[in-house]
């Protein structure tokens, strides 16, 4: 070992690690114990999607499929770790707003229990006009 390496910088490293990926599953452990399934995705299941749920924007590791059930949301494999799959019925669906970024049309999906943000491109919710509107919902 070297003379000057230290067992502080690595256990520093450690500790922001474990603080950084807990923080990063707390809002999706949360819908995980109202909403966890072992259904497999939907036919109309979209990979390695841009979106946000709660605090963290997963970018390019979202995948999210539409059923007549619900919403089926789940992360890429290799960075999956604690992150159960999950299948949020309409139902949950407290109110869905625009949130428009630059060039790019996405809702922002508000849920009942618990109360979570989520949100996702306009054009993989579009299947599911009906099953919103079934809610009482109104198409943007």
């Amino acid at each position: 070992m070297p003379k000057n390496f230290s067992w502080e910088y690595v256990a520093f490293f450690l500790v922001t690690t474990v603080v950084v990926m807990f923080v990063f599953a707390y809002d999706w452990k949360r819908l995980a114990k109202l909403y966890r399934t072992h259904e497999p995705p939907p036919p109309n299941f979209s990979r390695m999607e841009h979106g946000s749920v709660g605090l963290v924007y997963y970018k390019g590791t979202l995948n999210v499929g539409v059923s007549s059930e619900g919403l089926y949301l789940s992360v890429f494999p290799l960075f999956s770790f604690g992150t159960p799959p999950l299948l949020i019925p309409w139902s949950a669906i407290q109110k869905i707003e625009p949130a428009n970024a630059l060039f790019v049309e996405r809702f922002r999906l508000y849920l009942r229990e618990p109360q979570v943000k989520i949100i996702i491109r306009k054009e993989i919710l579009s299947p599911a006009k009906e099953y919103l509107a079934a809610q009482g919902f109104e198409w943007v």
